[in-house]
C-alpha cells in the first residue's frame, strides 16, 4: 500500500447513476503527489437536496465536461490503482452505473475501504467522514466537496495506520451488481452463459492469459449479442467490453469476473448434466489455449469434475482417462485426449442449441 489513490465524488440527485464532482488524492511511494478535481456535467436532473449539501448547481456544470468525456483522463489511474476512499463501494458503484448509462466498458476496482477500517479499530459514536474528521482528526474542513473529502480521508487513513499496519489483508475487490438482476431472461443463451464460466475457472489457479485464452474471450464476446435491456446481461456484457477494449485482462478483472458469474446448473431448456458439459467445455478450451499441460491443470479437472459429478455417459471415456493422468503423470498423452474431447463436445452439445 505505497502507491494507491485516494477517491470521493458527489452526486446530482438520489439515483446514484451520475455525478457532479470528482476529487482525487495521488499517492506514490506513501506521498501525495498530485490532486484531481473536476466538475462534471451529469447530463441528469438535480435534487435540491444535493443542491444543498454540495453547493453545486446546474449552472454551475454546464460547460464542465460529461463523465462519459471525463473518464478518458482519469481510466488508467482508477483502475490501475488501489482505490482509498470511506464507504468507497458506494462511489465505484456510482462510477460503474454512470458508465452503464453511456454503454461504456465497466472495470473491476481494487479497494480499501476506511469506514470499514475505522469499525475494525476505532471505538465513536458515528462513523460518517464529517463526524470522523471533526472528533477523531480534531480537524475543520469543507465538507461534501469531492477533493476536501479526499483529502480527509487520505489523513484518515494514515491516521488509521497506527492500528492496521498490514494493509494488504483487507484489500477487496469490487464489481457492480444489479439487485434487480434476475434470471428472467431468453434462457436459450444457458449453454453460452456456463461456457463463459468454464472459460474463465483457470483464473481461479493462475494469473497467466495466454493470447489465445485472451482470444477466446473476445470470440465469445463478439458472437453473444444479449438482450443489454436485461441488467443482468448488460452489466457482463459491460465488464467484458471494458476488458476487451483494453485489450488485455489483469488480476482485478479476473478475481471480479469469477466471484460475479455463477455457474448455471438448472435450466428451463436443459438438463443439469448438458448444462455442465458446456462448463467443462470452456474449462478444458481455457486449458488447451496454453503450450502444455501442467499438473494444476489436472488437479483443477478432477477437483472440478468430482465436486460436480457430470452424470452424462459421454464422462465415462474421461475420468478414465484423468485417473490415468494421475497416475502416469503423462500430460502430453491427456492433451491430446482433450483436444479430441472438446471436439466431440462441440458437436454433443450443438444437438441442444
Amino acid at each position: 500500500m505505497k502507491d494507491f489513490i485516494v477517491l470521493d465524488l458527489e452526486t446530482p440527485n438520489g439515483k446514484c447513476d451520475s455525478i457532479s464532482s470528482i476529487g482525487i488524492v495521488v499517492v506514490k511511494d506513501n506521498r501525495k503527489v498530485d490532486e484531481i478535481y473536476s466538475l462534471i456535467n451529469p447530463e441528469d436532473e438535480f435534487d435540491d437536496f444535493n443542491i444543498m449539501l454540495t453547493g453545486i448547481h446546474p449552472e454551475d456544470v454546464v460547460d464542465a465536461p460529461t463523465f462519459q468525456d471525463y473518464w478518458s483522463e482519469i481510466d488508467d489511474i482508477v483502475t490501475d490503482n488501489v482505490i482509498v476512499g470511506q464507504n468507497i463501494t458506494f462511489d465505484l458503484g456510482v462510477i460503474s452505473k454512470s458508465l452503464a448509462r453511456y454503454d461504456m466498458g465497466i472495470p473491476s476496482f481494487k479497494y480499501y475501504c476506511t469506514l470499514r477500517a475505522a469499525k475494525r479499530n476505532i471505538e465513536s459514536e458515528s462513523y460518517k467522514l464529517e463526524y470522523m474528521v471533526t472528533h477523531i482528526l480534531k480537524k475543520n474542513y469543507d465538507a461534501h466537496n469531492a477533493l476536501a473529502d479526499a483529502q480527509v480521508t487520505y489523513d484518515l487513513y494514515n491516521y488509521l495506520g497506527n492500528y492496521e499496519k498490514n494493509r494488504s489483508n483487507h484489500l477487496k475487490y469490487y464489481s457492480y451488481r444489479s439487485s434487480r438482476a434476475k434470471r428472467d431472461f431468453d434462457r436459450n443463451i444457458d449453454l453460452d452463459l456456463n461456457y463463459l464460466y468454464g472459460l474463465i475457472q483457470k483464473f481461479k489457479y493462475s494469473q497467466e492469459v495466454s493470447d489465445n485464452h485472451f482470444q477466446l474471450l473476445v470470440n465469445w464476446f463478439e458472437n453473444n449479442n444479449f438482450d443489454l435491456n436485461h441488467d443482468l446481461l448488460k452489466y457482463l456484457h459491460l465488464k467484458l467490453q471494458y476488458i476487451i477494449e483494453k485489450g488485455q485482462i489483469n488480476p482485478n478483472d479476473a478475481k471480479c469476473l469469477l466471484t460475479n458469474f455463477m455457474l448455471i446448473k438448472r435450466s428451463p431448456l436443459y438438463k443439469p448434466a448438458i448444462l455442465l458439459l458446456s462448463a467443462l467445455q470452456g474449462i478444458i478450451d481455457s486449458i488447451l489455449c496454453y503450450e502444455t499441460l501442467k499438473e494444476e491443470d489436472v488437479e483443477f479437472l478432477d477437483k472440478w469434475t468430482t465436486a460436480n459429478n457430470i452424470n452424462d455417459k459421454s464422462m465415462k471415456e474421461f475420468y478414465k482417462q484423468l485417473e490415468k493422468t494421475e497416475e502416469t503423470g503423462d500430460y502430453g498423452e491427456f492433451r491430446s485426449y482433450l483436444l479430441d474431447f472438446s471436439i466431440f463436445l462441440s458437436d454433443y452439445l450443438n444437438k441442444y442449441r
